[in-house]
């Protein structure tokens, strides 16, 4: 059997440029008969090269000759598509076009009209061949009643009537009736399905709406196919909000839209807000990309990981997982671990403990065996399961834990209890306790966790929440918890010891569980505190800015209502709140725009860099993915960096604006001091800054010197080309006088 050249093979063999050689392969493809008909459209960029090669000549008997030899064996309409292909791949060749308008006469023998069409499509003679080609395709393809959409805007039509005598096409849009040529109804019109959302939305708008609810994803496979392949969630808005949906009836149906899609083989769903949606005509079955997957991973978590992934993809796709494939993954884990166990007994623990998951995931018994073992040999078994880093793994370590030390499990856990997850402290103390060990010796382990407040941050939560169960009494007051908890977040920020990822955790864990159920612990603290307590309390508070500002907010509220201060507390001027941002609609305006750009222009291209690279193969040495990567996460955390400032921004008025001091949005007029020159400077926010024109962020620390001063104070300055001692003379407020996007504020004056 004759193995034919794959394109890119014979595209390299153009280029070493042995024009024989080429040929003859050419011949082979042909002849060989694992090359389906329509994988020879492929081979239309070898033609390609040829052409640019300077080798037309060839490249057009190539072509002929392969129509001649496909003329032979399959029908007229199955070889017009190869031998369009080959004719756009060359461009201009008369040989060519005379067998492709054969193919078309031969194809479409019965149609009336064809020769009024041929001749107005110029295929016979000097128009463009994509123009000529696309006329024949959609014109051809055409019967009453079919629906088009258009190629360039908004619009569909329905095919009303055609005229084969005059070669007249009656369109309805809609909107009415139009006659178009064959050569204008191409140029605007592709022919397209009846449930084509364009369709839809202008012939069947109550259909639209029951697609829309009961089969979302359907919509979404179409309007990719319609655009290129792909689209993002932004984009998709726009093309449905506000004329099918509504904003708020959007949010629904996104929502809605995405559980459907993670059931939809056909859809690839990528990134996150914006989300990038692309066509897979021919999805890979996951369990068949789960092994070659794992086996090349060697981390035991990042297994896990993958292996919870694809059990989730197939509870998703409504799929049952495969037994084999994951049984597979847990002998290959076994393997790994053994390797591990050989190398370093201590570090043999996690990839066992992972082994054990797996074992349950594939129905594979006996799973815990080696990790019993492993525990049950071990000089300090309690040290070794503090180094697992995953609540399921480490009460799954726990329970071999048991099994492998039968004289002394309690003590084991009771030493590891202050460092384990908070989920998992409540089943861990029963087991000690009805093992007959005494409150005395759980006070102990206690006392270890509030002497330790950060290491021991889970368990620390845990006494906090109060155990599950009614018995379980643990002799320590709130208060007491509460204060470990802030103590806590003070060495989180004040130490540079603790690793930056366990001081985000420890802040991140701390705003949720003292805000929990509307601060319900807390308020369970102040009811038993005295007005000492709380004065040391509001102190402690006060100088936490790791907290979150709304959560710190709402502490010193809750406090101050249960003990109200007897001292005014100051007011802070907008100028030095770091909660809100003040701009001007101009400013917003621009970061809207910046946003949009980062979405739907930077992210879509990198999006399009991944798909890219990783068309490269081997992944694990594809160095452009791997910077597409990485650049997807720079660009998600600008996103998320924007976003939050957009969160944070307030539109700032006329009426905001003060004259009697400087603030945001005054325009403070200097002047030199001894001298007659001036110089002006106006304080906006920094999406607003332009030097050029005198306008300048309001939280640069040299504005911040000059905020809230008045007529008359003296301001010395050091920047740029201003320096020295300058008096403030007027003030203005800017946003009365004009908007700053259309006023052309003056330059700096030489000092």
């Amino acid at each position: 059997m004759t193995i034919a050249m794959q394109p890119e093979s014979l595209v390299r063999l153009v280029g070493s440029g042995n024009t024989a050689t080429v040929e003859e392969e050419w011949l082979r493809l042909l002849d060989s008969p694992e090359v389906a008909l329509s994988a020879l459209c492929e081979y239309q960029v070898v033609l390609a090269e040829l052409v640019k090669l300077g080798k037309t000549e060839h490249a057009e008997t190539m072509a002929s000759t392969a129509i001649e030899c496909l003329e032979g064996r399959h029908p007229p309409q199955e070889i017009l598509r190869v031998a369009g292909a080959f004719l756009l791949a060359i461009g201009e060749s008369a040989a060519l076009r005379s067998q492709v308008e054969r193919l078309y006469r031969s194809a479409h023998a019965d149609r009336e009209g064809l020769e009024r069409l041929l001749r107005e499509s110029g295929l016979p003679g000097s128009r463009p061949v994509r123009r000529a080609l696309r006329t024949l395709d959609v014109c051809l393809s055409l019967s009453e009643g079919d629906y088009l959409v258009a190629r360039d805007e908004d619009a569909a039509g329905r095919v009303e009537k055609i005229d084969a005598a005059t070669g007249q096409f009656t369109i309805n849009t809609g909107r009415g009736t139009e006659r178009l040529d064959s050569m204008a109804l191409a140029d605007r019109f592709e022919k397209a399905s009846a449930t084509n959302i364009r369709v839809l939305k202008r012939f069947a708008p109550r259909q639209l709406a029951e697609l829309l609810n009961s089969d979302p994803a359907e919509i979404i496979i179409d309007l990719c196919k319609h655009n290129g392949g792909s689209l993002d969630s932004s984009k998709l808005e726009s093309m449905l909000v506000p004329d099918v949906l509504s904003d708020s009836e959007w949010d629904k149906w996104w929502s809605k839209a995405r559980v459907a899609l993670r059931k939809c083989k056909n859809i690839r769903v990528e990134g996150r807000s914006p989300y990038f949606l692309t066509f897979v005509d021919k999805p890979a079955d996951i369990s068949d990309e789960l092994i070659p997957e794992f086996t090349k991973l060697r981390d035991p978590l990042a297994r896990l990981e993958l292996v919870e992934q694809y059990l989730r993809d197939c509870k998703s796709q409504g799929g049952a997982p495969s037994v084999e494939a994951l049984r597979h993954c847990y002998d290959v884990h076994c393997e790994q671990a053994r390797r591990d166990e050989a190398r370093n007994a201590n570090h043999s623990i996690l990839s066992w403990t992972v082994a054990v998951k797996l074992a349950r995931y594939a129905g594979a018994e006996d799973g815990s065996k080696p990790l019993v073992d492993a525990l049950r040999s071990a000089d300090d078994p309690s040290a070794m399961l503090r180094q697992l880093d995953d609540d399921s793994l480490i009460e799954l370590a726990c329970d071999a834990l048991v099994s492998a030390r039968p004289d002394d499990w309690p003590d084991r856990l009771l030493t590891l209890l202050p460092y384990l997850p908070t989920a998992t402290c409540d089943r861990v103390v029963s087991q000690v306790l009805d093992a007959g060990r005494s409150f005395d010796e759980l006070d102990a382990a206690v006392q270890r966790i509030l002497a330790s407040p950060v290491e021991c941050f889970d368990a620390l939560l845990w006494l906090w929440d109060g155990p599950k169960r009614p018995d379980l009494m643990v002799k320590t007051s709130p208060t007491t918890v509460l204060t470990r908890i802030l103590r806590a977040l003070d060495e989180c920020r004040r130490s540079e010891v603790i690793p930056r990822p366990l001081a985000k955790k420890v802040s991140a864990r701390a705003r949720s569980v003292l805000s929990a159920r509307k601060f319900e612990r807390f308020h369970a603290c102040l009811a038993e505190m005295d007005r000492g307590m709380a004065r040391a309390l509001r102190v402690q508070i006060n100088q936490l800015d790791n907290l979150g500002r709304a959560v710190h907010d709402d502490l010193l509220t809750h406090l101050s209502r249960a003990f109200p201060s007897r001292e005014p507390q100051p007011v802070t001027p907008p100028w030095q709140r770091d909660d809100i941002l003040y701009v001007t609609e101009l400013g917003l305006a621009r970061k809207h725009d910046e946003i949009e750009h980062h979405v739907n222009v930077k992210m879509r291209d990198n999006a399009r860099a991944i798909g890219a690279a990783a068309e490269h193969g081997d992944l694990s040495e594809n160095s452009e993915y791997k910077f597409a990567l990485e650049e997807r996460d720079l660009l998600r955390a600008r996103l998320a960096g924007m976003n939050t400032e957009l969160a944070s921004a307030r539109v700032l008025t006329p009426a905001d604006v003060p004259t009697d001091h400087v603030g945001i949005g005054t325009r403070v007029v200097f002047r030199r001091a001894g001298a007659d020159d001036t110089y002006e400077m106006t304080l906006l926010g920094p999406w607003e800054a332009d030097h050029s024109k005198g306008w300048f962020n309001y939280r640069a620390p040299f504005a911040q010197a000059i905020l809230g001063k008045r007529i008359g104070d003296a301001v010395d300055f050091d920047h740029g080309d201003v320096n020295g001692r300058f008096e403030i003379v007027e003030l203005h407020n800017s946003l009365r006088e004009q908007a700053p996007a259309a006023r052309d504020a003056p330059q700096p004056s030489s000092p």
